[in-house]
């Protein structure tokens, strides 16, 4: 289970300073004791000072930045106006939630008096903020709920791995190498602008460069990957081992990229590094055992759908790139499918390594990894952008079949949908823009993923 931090900025208003000598340290001890008592799994918390100037909800939402939280949970249980709060939110780039988090559980009239009020009014904070970031285009999140109840918990880990997912695309950084296959334009979403808006940036890699890096791996490099390969693949008797130590120069060679780039997902061309006759080698190998380490990937230089594996990754702790390769119109269920890389961690067998080969402006020989994906329910997900360049998420959810497909490899699946009509999935995908490009996650991800809407202003689509 990924591990995820939760930044609380625990707000009020300074008049209450005045109005309810040491209430600052009355609602740091009820927020210190409620998140204690918030016990979820997988979830650390930071609880801010209590704050009610600017200058130090500036402060606070400052460190709480800097402790790298995933989320920033803004907590008002007395009220705090929406001036005070505002300017911060709008600047930090940590993903936001409002939650009117009171101490208050059941509303028993008989009980319900000034005491009572003051840690339990911070609804209307909460109205106030929403609607000044909204009108100041910052996007955000709404919890409620108390934290003794279940539901709560659960919604408070979904915003968490939400938010987990918007820094780690903020951090991807991916690389490219080999650029983007030619005139393929549905993955061509580089300079959109909610690409600028996440900030999400990329450094292209030339082929003469990665050329250089493979050339500049040492035999003790090549040496550590093959051992690797014993423990990792069946290997099939029919991989020569030139094509093994070729997968291993290309994988030591791209480890090396993401080191120097401070990368964390790689778009791969394969058309262009089979084509250039100093690389011949389209990283499958190395590209699927990346993956398998928490890194994010996809095929035809698409760095976007690249750093949205690694997002994935780091939000449910497992996912895989893949395609929709064919349609079964009778049954009902679509092949998921690519050549050779795949997240093996997904497998529902050991991997092997199989040889292939490409024929276009260069005979090319290489291995390719070949797994079936375990069976069971799972969500895929498409990241793309609209006609006017906001950031479009599309999710659709089903299971993958435990029928076997026998007579292919490379990763692979067959997806029942969760729809009774093949033709009409289909078509609604294709009317909502998606590409052909696509994360696979298992189980149903789908609150999280509008949860990534919420905190990032793109369109939701659920199919």
């Amino acid at each position: 289970m990924k591990k995820h931090t939760i930044g609380i900025l625990a707000a009020y208003a300074d008049l209450y300073n005045r109005l309810c000598p040491g209430i600052g340290g009355q609602l740091k001890q009820i927020m210190d004791t409620m998140i204690a008592e918030c016990t979820i799994d997988g979830i650390d918390f930071v609880v801010s000072e209590a704050v009610s100037t600017p200058q130090q909800i500036d402060r606070e939402c400052r460190n709480l930045a800097e402790k790298k939280v995933d989320l920033l949970v803004v907590a008002l249980a007395p009220y705090c106006p929406s001036g005070a709060l505002a300017p911060s939110l709008v600047s930090i780039d940590v993903p936001v939630v409002l939650w009117p988090a009171q101490t208050m559980y059941r509303l028993d009239p008989e009980k319900y008096d000034a005491d009572t009020i003051i840690f339990n009014h911070g609804v209307h904070a909460v109205q106030d903020l929403a609607n000044v970031l909204r009108k100041r285009g910052r996007n955000f999140g709404i919890l409620h709920g108390h934290c003794k109840e279940e539901p709560f918990r659960k919604e408070l880990r979904s915003w968490a791995q939400a938010g987990a997912a918007i820094r780690a695309l903020q951090k991807a950084y991916p690389v490219q190498i080999g650029g983007h296959f030619e005139d393929m334009l549905d993955l061509q979403i580089g300079a959109e602008e909610f690409i600028t808006k996440v900030n999400i940036r990329h450094t292209e890699i030339s082929r003469p460069e990665f050329s250089e890096q493979m050339q500049s791996v040492s035999q003790q490099q090549v040496a550590r990957c093959l051992e690797s390969y014993q423990s990792l693949f069946i290997i099939d008797a029919s991989v020569r081992r030139d094509l093994l130590e070729k997968a291993a120069r290309g994988e030591a060679a791209l480890r090396g990229i993401m080191e120097k780039y401070q990368s964390c997902a790689f778009g791969l061309n394969f058309l262009e590094l089979c084509n250039d006759r100093t690389i011949a080698e389209p990283l499958h190998v190395a590209g699927s055992i990346l993956m398998s380490e928490g890194y994010g990937y996809a095929a035809e230089g698409d760095w976007v759908t690249a750093g949205f594996v690694y997002a994935m990754q780091q939000a449910f702790g497992c996912a895989s790139f893949s395609e929709i390769f064919s349609v079964g119109y009778a049954d009902h269920r679509l092949v998921l499918k690519h050549w050779g890389e795949g997240n093996f961690r997904m497998g529902r067998q050991k991997p092997k390594l199989l040889p292939s080969t490409f024929s276009d402006q260069n005979q090319c020989e290489f291995a390719i990894v070949d797994f079936e994906f375990e069976p069971g329910a799972v969500t895929l997900l498409n990241l793309n952008s609209t006609a006017d360049g906001r950031g479009q998420l599309i999710a659709m959810t089903g299971s993958v079949s435990p029928d076997p497909l026998p007579r292919t490899n490379g990763p692979r699946g067959i997806f029942q949908p969760e729809v009774p009509d093949i033709s009409e999935f289909l078509s609604r995908y294709a009317r909502q823009g998606g590409s052909h490009h696509l994360a696979l996650v298992k189980g149903d991800q789908t609150r999280t993923a509008e949860k990534i809407c919420d905190v990032t202003g793109w369109k939701y689509i659920r199919i």
